[in-house]
Order: C-alpha cells, then sequence, then structure tokens
C-alpha cells in the first residue's frame, strides 16, 4: 500500500508543491502574528525591535516577498522544463536522422550486393560527394544553393544512384563479357528504374522529402556534359548539380577499384582519364574542384580500401574451407 506522502508526490508537480509551499509559509506567518499579538506589546518587545512598530503590516511584505519567490521558482521550472524538452526534440531529431540514414544505406545496399560484392564503394561515394560540394560551397556562384542542408542531403542520398539495379536481370548485370547493343540498353534501364522507385516513397512523404536529392541523382547520374549521356540526353547545366558531382565521384570509384570484369586503375591513371574527360563527359568545374581536392580522394579511397580488405577476408577463408 501507498504512503500517503507518495500519492501526493506522485499527484503533484514541483511547480504545484511550490506553490503549497509558498501559500503554508503565509499561513505560518499570519499564525505567529495572531499568536504573538494575544500578548502585549511590552512583553514582546524583541518583535517590534525586528519588525519595526508597524507590526500589522508586516505580513503583506512577507506575502509580497513570498509570491515573488513562487513567481521565480515556477518561471525557473519552466525554463528548465522547456530546455529539457528542446533536448528531447534535439535527441529525437538525432534519432530520426541516423534511422533515416541507416533506412537509405540499408536500401542502397540491396543493389550493391548483386553489382559489387559486400565492398565499400557506397562510403567511399558519399566521402567523395561530400568532398566536392563542401569545395564547391564556398564558389559564391553557388552561394544560396549548396546550403549545409544540401551538402547532407547529397551525403546521404548520392549512395541511392545505383538503387535501380535491383530491376536488372543477373545474366546482364553480372555478365563478364562486354554487354550487347541490346543488353546494354538494359542496363541504362536502372536510371529510371531508380528514379522512380524513389519518386514513389517520396509520393507518400508529406512535405520536403529527403528523397528529391536522391531521385534527382538516380535518374541523372549517367547523364554528360556534352548531352551523350542517358536516359534523356541532357546537356550542360540541364543536369542537375547533384548529379553532375556524383557523376564524377562514381566514375572515380569504378576507376580506381576491381570490378569482376576489370582490374583497379591507380589513382594517376584514373585522374589522367578524367582530366582527358573534362567538358565531354564531365562538368570541367567539378573537374577543377576535384583536381584540388585528389589527395583527399587517394586517401579515402586508400582507407577505404583496406576496411574493405580485412572485410573480405574472413569471407574469403570461409569459401576456401567450403
Amino acid at each position: 500500500m501507498m504512503k500517503p506522502r507518495d500519492i501526493i508526490s506522485k499527484r503533484l508537480n514541483l511547480a504545484d508543491q511550490m506553490v503549497l509551499i509558498g501559500i503554508f509559509l503565509a499561513f505560518l506567518y499570519w499564525g505567529i502574528e495572531a499568536f504573538l499579538n494575544v500578548f502585549s506589546p511590552e512583553e514582546i518587545s524583541f518583535y517590534r525591535e525586528i519588525f519595526g512598530p508597524n507590526v500589522s503590516e508586516m505580513w503583506m511584505r512577507l506575502v509580497v516577498i513570498c509570491l515573488f519567490m513562487i513567481f521565480g521558482s515556477h518561471v525557473q521550472y519552466t525554463i528548465n522544463k522547456r530546455k529539457k524538452a528542446e533536448m528531447d526534440l534535439l535527441e529525437s531529431y538525432r534519432k530520426l536522422q541516423n534511422a533515416r540514414m541507416a533506412t537509405i544505406l540499408g536500401l542502397a545496399k540491396l543493389a550493391e550486393y548483386r553489382d559489387e560484392g559486400t565492398g565499400t564503394h557506397l562510403e567511399r561515394i558519399r566521402e567523395y560527394a561530400k568532398l566536392i560540394a563542401e569545395q564547391m560551397a564556398e564558389n559564391p556562384k553557388y552561394a544560396g544553393h549548396i546550403t549545409p542542408e544540401y551538402i547532407d542531403d547529397i551525403y546521404q542520398s548520392s549512395i541511392l544512384h545505383d538503387i535501380g539495379k535491383v530491376g536488372i536481370p543477373d545474366a546482364i548485370l553480372l555478365k563478364p563479357a562486354k554487354l550487347s547493343d541490346e543488353e546494354f540498353d538494359v542496363i541504362k534501364r536502372h536510371t529510371t528504374l531508380g528514379g522512380d522507385a524513389i519518386k514513389a516513397i517520396e509520393a507518400k512523404i508529406e512535405g520536403q522529402s529527403f528523397l528529391a536529392l536522391g531521385k534527382e541523382i538516380a535518374y541523372n547520374h549517367h547523364e554528360k556534359w556534352d548531352g551523350s549521356g542517358y536516359p534523356r540526353g541532357l546537356s550542360r547545366e540541364l543536369i542537375p548539380l547533384s548529379a553532375r558531382i556524383i557523376a564524377l565521384a562514381d566514375v572515380y570509384d569504378a576507376l580506381t577499384t576491381k570490378r569482376f570484369y576489370k582490374e583497379a586503375y591507380s589513382h594517376q591513371e584514373s585522374r589522367q582519364m578524367i582530366i582527358d574527360l573534362r567538358g565531354t563527359h564531365f562538368d570541367p568545374e567539378v573537374v577543377d574542384v576535384f583536381l584540388t581536392l585528389e589527395d583527399e580522394f587517394d586517401r579515402i579511397r586508400r582507407e577505404n580500401l583496406e576496411d574493405e580488405t580485412e572485410l573480405m577476408q574472413p569471407l574469403e577463408k570461409a569459401i576456401a574451407v567450403s
């Protein structure tokens, strides 16, 4: 059975308790004053010495003090509650962001497992994209366009660029030999499949969707600066900036990593290939930014490939044993 004190403490919040304490103190003072007034003033001269000759006016002062203390305490309590609510809201937002990132990465991994194995391709792509976006944000030309929110979105959504590959048959997607024209036309469909899939998800989200940039990238990351890309043959600034950034990041990663149909090129070899494609495949400005950041690109490549090697070793041992 609960004690009366426990019942009271559960039913009353801290603000109510402070108000009740203030009222109790005021009544306690009035009771003491009434009791002392029974005696003659001569017998309680110390009382008048403490509170002054007009003892009867003192209770108002005390009441005012109590009210101010109650009000101040209640305001402080309200502020503390608001701060806690704000902190809880920020924590909820952080958890939502983490869940969002994990969901996007999980969806993207579905496509990567079919095409790239269990490597760190997606992790590299988003790091490359973030580097380029942060550098381009310093250009006044992109002020107001490449915001911190844009950089965060391209970091998280860039890994959805190839999600449409889940709709490509294995016989074509994993074919080690050169693709026929008809087979390549099927491969091209992954841009539309991916963009349409994200568009369908986005339609279920109210307000501004964090998938908007991912959809933009999925549709357009194989468009080329000179208009020879696919699926729509867009050229120059008609290609969304996010897709122009991912186009370079994706090609650099494809060149510098080993695939089942080719060996990896060195950083220097890949660098020269990208320079040769400046103004045809790639946006010249994006290439120029890449060249200023190439050491960072090479560092990310080497670090992630080391992680990938550690990740793949247990799998290779398991396959050898079986």
